[in-house]
This record gives C-alpha cells, sequence and structure tokens, in this order.
C-alpha cells in the first residue's frame, strides 16, 4: 500500500508565536504588523472573525483596532524563526520523510497501519505540538500533494473534525471537492483559475473530471499533474533535500530616511553580515554583489540606484564581501537625497565544496584558512547568544534609524536576558 501524504501547518502561525510567549492575549483578537510596523501581515482567527483585511495600512485602521480591543504587535521574525525550527525537529522524529515547505508548513509521508487509520497518529502529533510548543497545527491527509492541501483546508474550516482530516480514506470524495473554489486549489494560480473559470470551472471536483486534453493543450504537463493529483494519482513527490539557493538577498526600510553615506555604509554594513552567515549556514559561496538603495517612490525627487560587481573568486567570506559592498555603496549614494530603503543580493551561488582558485594568484592559504575559522567562530557564538552579540565595527547601527517595531513581544525563546523570572513565596 502506497504511503500516505500528510500536510501540516501551523494554525494562524505568527499570531498563535505571540500567544504562545504571552497567554494573555490567548483566545483574543490580534494582529501583526510588518516591518516598520506599516502593514497587517498576520491576524488571529478572532481578528479574521472581525473583518480585519489583510495587507492594510496600520495607520488606517489605527483607530478602529482601538475601539475593537484588538491587540497589536511588530512582527518578531526572530521568534518565529526559533518556534518553527522546533517544529519541524518534532515534525521530523515522528515523521517518515519530511519536506519543509515554508516557516510554518510541511509535507510528510507515513504508512498507513491496517485500519488505514491515521486519525489516533494524528492526534497523539497535535497534542505533542501543543504540549513542547504551545502552538496548535492542522493536519490535512490524502493520497497526494494535491488532496492532503484540501484535507488542510477542510480539517480547520469544519470544527468537528478537531483540526485533522483524513480525504484518503473517504469513498465519495465529490462532497469535498465540490466546497473547494478552483482558485483554492494547490498549484492553480490566478491566470489558471481566471481561464478555468471562463470554462465553467468553479470547484476542484469540476476540474478533477474536466477534459485532460483541454487542460493539456493549456497548461501542459503542469496542469495534468494538479488534475491527476485530485484524481489520486501520486505525481508530486515529496522532495526532503531543498534546493540550492541561487540568490540570498537581506533588506530593510529605516524607522526614518537617512541622507548621510555613514548611516548608509552601516546599514549595508550590517545586512553583508546576516547574509554572508546565510551563505556559510547553507554551505554556498558567492561571486557576485549587488547593493541597492532607495527614497520613497512618493516623492518628488524619487531616486533608485544600484551597483553590481563580480568577485574574482567565489567567497562566502564577510570581510570581503563587506569591503567590495561599501565601494559600491560609495557610488550609489547620492547627496541630499532621503534614504528609506537599502539592501544587498549575493548571487551567482555556488557550492563551497568545490572552490576555483585563480591560476596565477598567489594567495595566502594560512590567512584564509584564519579567516574561514574566525568566521566560523562568530557564527557560532551569535548562534548559541544572539545573532547581534559579535559583528564587524562598521556594521554598528544606530538604533534610533534600525526598523521601527514598537510593539515588539518579548523574545522569551531566543534571547536569556528575556527569560521571565518567576518567584515563589
Amino acid at each position: 500500500m502506497r504511503k500516505a501524504i500528510v500536510q501540516i501547518d501551523g494554525n494562524n502561525f505568527y499570531a498563535s508565536c505571540e500567544q504562545m510567549i504571552d497567554p494573555s492575549i490567548r483566545g483574543k483578537a490580534l494582529v501583526i504588523l510588518s516591518n516598520n510596523d506599516g502593514c497587517i501581515i498576520a491576524r488571529s482567527s478572532e481578528a479574521r472573525k472581525m473583518g480585519i483585511p489583510m495587507g492594510q495600512p496600520y495607520f488606517k485602521l489605527k483607530s478602529k483596532l482601538n475601539q475593537l480591543n484588538i491587540n497589536v504587535r511588530s512582527s518578531n521574525y526572530e521568534l518565529y524563526g526559533d518556534v518553527s525550527n522546533r517544529l519541524m525537529q518534532i515534525l521530523k522524529e515522528n515523521c517518515e520523510e519530511l519536506e519543509i515547505y515554508s516557516i510554518d508548513e510541511a509535507f510528510a509521508t507515513m504508512k498507513r497501519p491496517k485500519d488505514k487509520c491515521l486519525y489516533q497518529w494524528g492526534k497523539d502529533l497535535r497534542a505533542l505540538v501543543y504540549q513542547n510548543i504551545g502552538i496548535p497545527i492542522s493536519i490535512g491527509i490524502g493520497e497526494t500533494k494535491v488532496l492532503s492541501k484540501i484535507s488542510n483546508y477542510i480539517a480547520k474550516e469544519i470544527q468537528s473534525n478537531s483540526g485533522i482530516f483524513d480525504i484518503g480514506i473517504v469513498e465519495d470524495k465529490n462532497p469535498y471537492l465540490q466546497q473547494i473554489k478552483v482558485d483554492k486549489v494547490w498549484g492553480v494560480g490566478k491566470k489558471m483559475s481566471t481561464w478555468l473559470k471562463v470554462r465553467g470551472i468553479n470547484n476542484a471536483r469540476e476540474l478533477r473530471d474536466m477534459s485532460s486534453n483541454q487542460i493539456k493543450s493549456k497548461y501542459g504537463v503542469i496542469g495534468l499533474r494538479i488534475q491527476n493529483e485530485l484524481k489520486g494519482t501520486y505525481c508530486i513527490p515529496i522532495n526532503e533535500k531543498s534546493s540550492a539557493r541561487k540568490e540570498i538577498c537581506v533588506s530593510r526600510s529605516f524607522a526614518y530616511p537617512i541622507d548621510s553615506l555613514e548611516e548608509l555604509s552601516q546599514s549595508i554594513s550590517k545586512y553583508v553580515l546576516i547574509a554572508t552567515a546565510k551563505l556559510r549556514k547553507y554551505n554556498q559561496l558567492s561571486s557576485a554583489i549587488t547593493v541597492f538603495t532607495t527614497t520613497n517612490t512618493h516623492s518628488k525627487d524619487f531616486y533608485r540606484s544600484e551597483a553590481s560587481i563580480k568577485l574574482q573568486t567565489p567567497s562566502s567570506n564577510s570581510i570581503i564581501i563587506q569591503k567590495n559592498s561599501i565601494e559600491l555603496t560609495n557610488r550609489i549614494f547620492k547627496p541630499y537625497k532621503k534614504f528609506i530603503k537599502a539592501g544587498v543580493i549575493l548571487h551567482n551561488l555556488s557550492s563551497n565544496q568545490y572552490k576555483q582558485k585563480l591560476l596565477f594568484c598567489n594567495n595566502d592559504l594560512q590567512e584564509e584558512f584564519y579567516l574561514e575559522r574566525l568566521n566560523s567562530v562568530i557564527d557560532n557564538i551569535n548562534k548559541k547568544n544572539g545573532k547581534d552579540l559579535l559583528g564587524w565595527g562598521s556594521s554598528i547601527i544606530e538604533r534610533e534609524w534600525r526598523p521601527r517595531r514598537s510593539k515588539l513581544s518579548g523574545s522569551k525563546v531566543t534571547n536569556i536576558e528575556s527569560i521571565p523570572t518567576v518567584f515563589a513565596n
């Protein structure tokens, strides 16, 4: 018997993480803001029921949120990343194969027992995650990835399912597939859903039963895979190994506009350290760097500039990449411009297992070895004690103009100094 495909994700993940570290807001309406407290990027189920829309600027809804007594938090990506790592570790230990799909979502495989029912396994997994991490998860089970996504959606929508649904053991799937609008089917994008609706295909059942030749003529193998997965034919495999990254981009908006070369250089230096740490984490090297900055797009003197450089040899060395990035920053800087955002992109990435040297260049191998060890030590110390503990002098950022997060929750699981103290009488 073929293994079941399981799709697992955290319910309202960002909001659940915030409610996990602050029990006083559990069960209450909550919204999460983007960088610089700009827009609403996540909501709890309570806020969703109250009609709070996604993507709206915070300043436009601020008074309404206050009137409705809705809690507001700045995005705490350190917290979300830590909780995600803990969640994925538990899933790895309790699933046969695991494909991490996003920060809060994964696909897995599980062998069905003799009675084919995986509900008890799902209940045990939900209880284990909640006991160890404190966030709720939903589990969708099916014969394919597409069907498991549909099962997950049904698990969330129907309260009696208790967060678990297995469409794989349902004989008549039609009533459930009819509930799923065609634009909600995993893999169907905006253009495809529009094309399907014009032809009278409005839900997952109709997509499954439409002419295969018709969908193949327009969307080829990709369209056929989606349709066959709806029919229960396994087409999209579980990919345990994540594909190598093609580029790494680190960018931020400033709390307020900056207009000095010193401040811009500081920000770029900081972003280079973050980007190069990611390079080393993924065992990659970069052979090209791009630095960019921009002013407000709505200003009369809008200005955007970028500059790139190719390295002679691919590298993940923070010093080398930082030196070149500062040179690029000097090229793109323009006096009297009010910059609101800047960033660095490392591209033309390759594996660090095969490092091509220059034929006629006498590199000091011992010095290169020491620099690699230095970067490794800095990475390990920052990983254990907080990412900003060690850095280079040129990357020290003034707190006043770092991205604004005025409603940031405490980092009670990522910073030892933030762990609450409990006094017992």
